[in-house]
């Protein structure tokens, strides 16, 4: 289901165009946690549509970015000339021993079919020293927009309609799982921090569009339910963007707090 939501280049570019904000706000949390700068050869793992491979970019990195969605490596490519984008397997990687000098994974961790395996071939490639950093969102029960959707689904949806079993996307933001999850992998010194970033929308209601057109597994979820049940989906989101979003500059500024997980491979 995720690599064939991901081929879509409708819910690339609605990924792209809907978190846009929110993850370059992170992007630059990552760069700053693997010391970014010239001279260092980073890869951008499950790369997107470029975000965090621009700002590693402009702080003068060598920057190979890697992801298994075509679309997205082809966004990325428009957007950043100056990296070099591949199109591959996080899980398997044809990149040589100890090549990198830090690995950056901007929310895509949750998309591993097997965390410790992708984040074992994240240590395989990066040199010993060598930093990575990779951010959660925040889920169920948290004051923002993946909290707001999670609460409203599990209310209002139809729950006779389920996902195919997949990685709990937002696990990871509690350090007491990432931390040995990642020192199993190959890493110490490891540490997060919350990010405070917030999502751009036109109007309330727009919260849901962003789900259901830029989220493989929110849309998959959110595409299936009966009308009513969307309807009530929606009015729930937009109601929850109205009494607690900034409506400021002509739109909507929606919390999407964040995790960064930074550590150092052994």
């Amino acid at each position: 289901m995720e690599r064939d939501g991901w081929s879509n280049p409708s819910i690339a570019k609605g990924y792209a165009d809907g978190f846009e904000l929110a993850t370059r706000h992170v992007a630059e949390k990552l760069a700053d946690a693997v010391g970014a700068g010239p001279k260092m050869k980073v890869l951008d793992l499950c790369t997107g549509h470029g975000v965090v491979a621009k700002e590693l970019v402009a702080r003068g990195a060598t920057v190979w970015g890697l992801d298994f969605s075509e679309p997205m490596i082809s966004l990325a490519e428009s957007a950043v000339p100056k990296a070099q984008f591949v199109h591959g397997d996080a899980m398997a990687m044809e990149f040589s021993d100890e090549h990198f000098d830090a690995v950056t994974i901007g929310f895509g961790v949750p998309h591993f079919p097997d965390a410790r395996q992708g984040l074992v071939e994240a240590a395989r490639v990066l040199k010993p020293g060598g930093k990575i950093a990779f951010s959660i969102w925040r889920g169920k029960g948290s004051d923002g927009s993946f909290g707001w959707l999670f609460d409203a689904v599990g209310r209002l949806a139809d729950p006779l309609i389920a996902l195919p079993a997949g990685p709990d996307a937002h696990v990871l933001v509690d350090i007491e799982v990432a931390r040995p999850l990642l020192e199993s992998a190959g890493f110490v010194d490891v540490r997060s921090i919350d990010v405070n970033s917030e999502l751009c929308i036109q109007n309330p209601e727009s919260l849901f569009e962003l789900f259901d057109k830029g989220a493989v597994r929110a849309a998959s979820l959110l595409g299936r339910q009966p009308t009513s049940r969307r309807d009530s989906i929606r009015s729930d989101l937009a109601g929850r963007v109205r009494a607690d979003g900034a409506n400021r500059e002509g739109a909507y500024f929606v919390p999407a707090p964040s995790v960064l997980v930074s550590a150092v491979r052994t």
